[in-house]
Protein backbone atom coordinates (compact mmCIF):
# COMPACT_ATOMS: atom_id res chain seq x y z
CA UNK A 1 0.00 0.00 0.00
CA UNK A 2 1.57 3.51 -0.79
CA UNK A 3 1.74 6.06 1.41
CA UNK A 4 0.91 9.51 -0.01
CA UNK A 5 3.07 12.57 0.70
CA UNK A 6 2.01 14.18 4.12
CA UNK A 7 2.15 17.28 2.83
CA UNK A 8 1.17 17.46 -0.70
CA UNK A 9 -1.04 14.28 -0.94
CA UNK A 10 -0.21 13.64 -4.27
CA UNK A 11 2.55 12.04 -4.42
CA UNK A 12 4.20 9.14 -3.00
CA UNK A 13 5.53 9.87 0.59
CA UNK A 14 9.41 8.10 0.07
CA UNK A 15 11.46 10.35 2.59
CA UNK A 16 10.70 10.56 6.19
CA UNK A 17 11.83 13.95 7.72
CA UNK A 18 14.54 13.33 10.83
CA UNK A 19 12.60 16.57 12.83
CA UNK A 20 9.01 15.95 12.37
CA UNK A 21 8.65 12.27 11.30
CA UNK A 22 6.18 12.77 8.09
CA UNK A 23 6.72 11.16 5.19
CA UNK A 24 7.31 13.24 2.21
CA UNK A 25 7.72 13.23 -1.48
CA UNK A 26 10.72 13.95 -3.40
CA UNK A 27 9.57 17.87 -4.25
CA UNK A 28 8.50 18.14 -0.21
CA UNK A 29 11.90 17.49 0.79
CA UNK A 30 14.82 19.06 1.38
CA UNK A 31 17.99 16.36 0.68
CA UNK A 32 20.98 18.11 1.91
CA UNK A 33 19.33 18.95 5.33
CA UNK A 34 17.53 15.56 5.24
CA UNK A 35 14.48 17.64 6.30
CA UNK A 36 10.75 18.38 5.24
CA UNK A 37 10.14 21.78 3.48
CA UNK A 38 8.09 22.68 6.30
CA UNK A 39 10.70 21.78 9.23
CA UNK A 40 13.48 23.41 6.62
CA UNK A 41 11.07 27.23 6.79
CA UNK A 42 10.24 26.43 10.69
CA UNK A 43 13.44 24.52 12.34
CA UNK A 44 15.47 27.15 14.38
CA UNK A 45 17.79 29.47 12.12
CA UNK A 46 20.43 29.32 14.86
CA UNK A 47 20.98 26.03 15.90
CA UNK A 48 18.93 23.95 12.92
CA UNK A 49 17.99 21.66 15.49
CA UNK A 50 14.80 22.39 16.99
CA UNK A 51 11.43 23.72 15.91
CA UNK A 52 11.57 27.70 16.31
CA UNK A 53 9.06 29.40 19.14
CA UNK A 54 9.23 32.67 18.19
CA UNK A 55 12.26 35.30 16.76
CA UNK A 56 14.10 37.50 17.98
CA UNK A 57 13.09 41.35 18.37
CA UNK A 58 16.80 42.25 18.26
CA UNK A 59 18.07 40.12 14.88
CA UNK A 60 14.31 38.48 13.22
CA UNK A 61 16.22 35.11 13.43
CA UNK A 62 13.39 32.53 14.58
CA UNK A 63 14.74 30.43 17.12
CA UNK A 64 14.06 27.44 19.73
CA UNK A 65 13.89 27.32 23.37
CA UNK A 66 17.35 26.81 23.83
CA UNK A 67 18.35 29.84 21.77
CA UNK A 68 15.98 32.14 22.73
CA UNK A 69 15.48 34.07 26.33
CA UNK A 70 11.75 35.48 27.15
CA UNK A 71 12.02 38.95 27.76
CA UNK A 72 8.33 39.61 28.09
CA UNK A 73 5.39 37.61 27.99
CA UNK A 74 5.69 38.14 24.15
CA UNK A 75 9.15 38.47 23.14
CA UNK A 76 12.08 37.05 22.35
CA UNK A 77 16.35 37.84 22.19
CA UNK A 78 18.89 35.07 21.12
CA UNK A 79 21.26 34.13 22.79
CA UNK A 80 23.83 35.44 20.19
CA UNK A 81 22.27 39.22 20.98
CA UNK A 82 22.51 38.95 24.39
CA UNK A 83 26.24 37.90 24.14
CA UNK A 84 27.39 40.32 21.85
CA UNK A 85 25.77 43.18 24.09
CA UNK A 86 22.90 44.05 22.00
CA UNK A 87 20.16 43.60 24.51
CA UNK A 88 20.98 43.36 28.02
CA UNK A 89 18.48 40.91 29.94
CA UNK A 90 16.74 43.17 32.89
CA UNK A 91 17.43 47.10 31.54
CA UNK A 92 14.24 48.68 30.30
CA UNK A 93 14.50 49.29 26.49
CA UNK A 94 16.94 47.14 25.87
Amino acid sequence: MTRLCSICGLEEGVYKCRVCGRLVCSRDFDKSRGVCIICRDTVCSICGKYPSIGYCIICGRIGCEECLVQVTTVSYVCRECIREGRYRVGVKGG
